[in-house]
Order: structure tokens, then sequence, then C-alpha cells
């Protein structure tokens, strides 16, 4: 695996959080919800999403480590999932691909990230995958933040219309609205640590 590691200019890179999101707000962009990039090349697995118009100030730290560690071809859809991952955090990220054919396979980035939000402060963790399929590339997101409450009152912050599933194992499971993915809600005494999941497609 060829390796990149972002920190302040260094390889494992460092940036600043968006500005802060209020209320329910603030949740879908702790879970990357509404991924930004351009939108007619990036469409979500189950349906078209929102996506805004302008990205934030780390909008080409993703595509930039694609880039350096020779995976051109899924580098755009590797820079908007890495955008919705990150959205109103400062992280760093450690970008890999295959040494041998990086352009082949996948691209990863595994992320720490720090939020200072009403409804979340602390450390968060992500990965976000990209790899050529069919037709253009494939892409997923994962992240892992605690929030300082029950779970009963996290699930009030999901976006309206979001559904129930059926529990994995005492986890909560819901379906985002809009087609943003899944949560999973995973009670740890009086706090909550939601596992967000969200996948793209990047056409060529």
């Amino acid at each position: 695996m060829t390796t990149i590691e972002v920190l302040a200019g260094n390889p494992v890179q460092q940036r600043g959080a968006t500005p802060r999101p209020r209320g329910a707000r603030a949740f879908a962009a702790v879970l990357g919800l509404a991924l930004v990039g351009n939108v007619c090349v990036f469409a979500p697995l189950a349906a078209a999403a929102a996506v805004p118009a302008t990205a934030p100030a780390n909008a080409e730290v993703f595509r930039d480590q694609a880039n350096k560690v020779g995976a051109r071809s899924c580098a755009n859809l590797y820079e908007a999932l890495g955008q919705g991952l990150t959205r109103g955090a400062a992280f760093s990220v450690k970008t890999e691909a295959d040494k041998a054919a990086p352009d082949a396979h996948i691209v990863q980035g595994v992320l720490g990230m720090t939020y200072d939000l009403p409804d979340l402060k602390g450390s968060a963790g992500g990965v976000v995958l990209a790899a050529p399929g069919e037709g253009g590339c494939e892409g997923y997101l994962v992240r892992v933040a605690p929030f300082q409450k029950p779970c009963a009152e996290v699930v009030s912050l999901l976006p309206a219309g979001s559904t129930a599933g059926q529990a994995l194992s005492g986890v909560w499971r819901y379906q985002l609205a809009g087609s943003q993915g899944q949560a999973l809600m995973i009670p740890s005494g009086s706090t909550c640590v939601v596992v967000t999941l969200s996948g793209m497609t990047q056409r060529r």
C-alpha cells in the first residue's frame, strides 16, 4: 500500500471545523449527510440527495491525497465522501492505496475527528473508501461518533422522515430520510455511540 498522511502540511493533514450548525442541522453535519461535490457527477447509491453548491475549506484535501498516492480515477468521489464525513469537524486523515496498481483498487482514508458542536463534543473516527467499478467509481463512508446523551434523545435529532429498522442484537438501526444512508445507535451507559453509513457512486 502507498500511504499518505496529512497533518498540518506533512504527510496526516489537519483541517479546521466548518461553521457550527445547530439542532437537527448539527446532527446532519455530524452524520456527513448532504455530501458536497459536483452535483452533476455524484449520486447516492439509493437516490439523489441534496448537495450544497459550495464546498468547505477542506474541499481539496482528499482529492489531493488520492492523486498523490496515484488513485486518480476515483479522486473526485473520494473527495466528496471525505467532505461529507468531515463536515463540522477538525480532522486528520491518513490516505492509502495499492502500491502496485493504485488506480485499479480501493483508495481509503482513516480519520480522527474532533467536534465542538452543541450536540456533539469530543473525538470521533471515520473511514472513507472509493474504488473503481463498472461504469465509474463506488464509495462508502463510515463514521463513529459518541454523543453525550441517551440514544432516545439522539433519535429526536434524526432528519425528519427517518424510519426505524429491525434492531440488530439490541443495536437500534435507522434508515435516514432522503436516501442519506443508515445510522446505528449503540447505547453506552448514559451516552450513545452513533455509527453512520452512506454510499455514493461516480459515473463516467
